[in-house]
């Protein structure tokens, strides 16, 4: 199940780390997956295999209409209209199939928080969750799910003239992960130091770029870096206080990376990843309707519950509306679905309610 998004979704499975181990020890029983960038995004994962998960849409190059929504690049947060402090809660169920059977039953929640405030050309968010996932199950199979990811970020930005905004963000995941059919159970951390630059053009059109530097670490594993290069374009229509439309396609791109083996630590493999997002907002009369959907690839090239997998596909999507007016308590709602694909096909549903206040 993926969780949390970032410029790659936060626990995007891939390809287990500790088979190394396994044939070093004569228990080899073909490679398994492990979860592989930690986040969030956020946090995703999303990113989302699904359960617990609390994906970051595009909110790459322009922020979300919704101050509860946390950006995913600093730079984003030079362009948001009002300073808010919003919390959120989620509620979700889903389910793994594996060969046409239903082998596990999940049940996720989650909270987040969200603060947004500025001094002068200064614009500063700082965002926390934690989502946590039960399962249900007769035996384990291979194949990740994550069990708890707790994500902190903090973006800075500046602005200058109406024209340009570049940020700096650092951003700090732990996520604990059942891993395969031995039920081993590994706690992942990942530092992210993230700079991104904003431009508006012809008032209405921006375009952006980012770079993330990430470091993991575990206590099996050797440590492992990795960059995240993120991209997009946005349209903005309108003016605070009357109708607004806002649209944003994003694409992120990491290569693939790899660390050998160190003494007992066995290997760590951070496998090529594609994120495509896309979201649209409208807002009129104070009410705000939102629909956001994210789709990444893993290049996974393993083999799982015996069979070959050569990549792990995941789709997120989210829509909701929320009562946004110029100053004061702000109340909504979304509902979010995601899928993924690899030996097993995870299906997910939940709910989210919103609240915040807009100075």
């Amino acid at each position: 199940m993926l969780k949390r998004y970032d410029l790659v979704p936060d626990n995007c499975p891939k390809p287990s780390r500790i088979a190394g181990m396994r044939e070093k020890f004569g228990f080899y029983r073909g490679l398994t997956m492990k979860i592989a960038v930690m986040g969030l995004k956020a946090m995703a994962i999303v990113g989302l295999l699904l359960s617990g998960a609390s994906p970051g849409f595009s909110q790459v190059i322009t922020p979300s209409m919704d101050p509860t929504q946390s950006i995913l690049m600093p730079s984003a947060a030079g362009w948001r209209e009002k300073p808010a402090v919003g919390v959120g809660y989620q509620e979700g169920s889903g389910t793994r199939d594996l060969m046409g059977k239903q082998v596990y039953q999940f049940d996720n929640s989650g909270v987040d928080g969200n603060l947004s405030f500025k001094a002068g050309n200064v614009f500063v968010e700082m965002y926390a969750s934690q989502n946590s996932t039960n399962v249900k199950l007769e035996r384990f199979y291979d194949g990740q799910i994550n069990l708890q990811f707790d994500d902190t970020r903090l973006n800075i930005a500046l602005a200058g003239n109406d024209f340009m905004t570049i940020g700096l963000g650092v951003r700090s995941t732990e996520s604990k992960d059942h891993v395969d059919a031995t039920h081993d159970s590994e706690i992942t951390k990942a530092v992210r130091t993230i700079g991104s630059i904003s431009v508006k053009t012809l008032d209405i059109f921006f375009l952006g770029l980012g770079f993330e530097r990430v470091k993991e670490e575990n206590g099996y594993a050797v440590d492992l870096t990795w960059n995240n290069i993120v991209s997009g374009l946005a349209m903005h229509l309108g003016q605070p206080g009357g109708t607004q439309f806002r649209v944003e396609y994003a694409l992120a791109h990491s290569d693939s990376e790899e660390n050998g083996l160190t003494g007992d630590l066995v290997e760590n493999r951070h496998p090529a990843t594609t994120i495509t997002r896309m979201s649209g907002e409208l807002k009129f009369s104070g009410l705000l309707f939102s629909l956001s959907s994210e789709e990444s690839t893993i290049d996974a090239n393993m083999i799982e519950n015996g069979e070959t997998v050569e990549e792990i596909k995941t789709v997120n999507t989210q829509g909701g509306v929320l009562w946004i007016p110029e100053n004061g308590l702000s109340l909504g709602f979304y509902f979010l679905t995601s899928t993924a694909d690899a030996s097993y096909h995870d299906s997910n549903g939940s709910f989210k309610v919103k609240l915040a206040y807009i100075f």
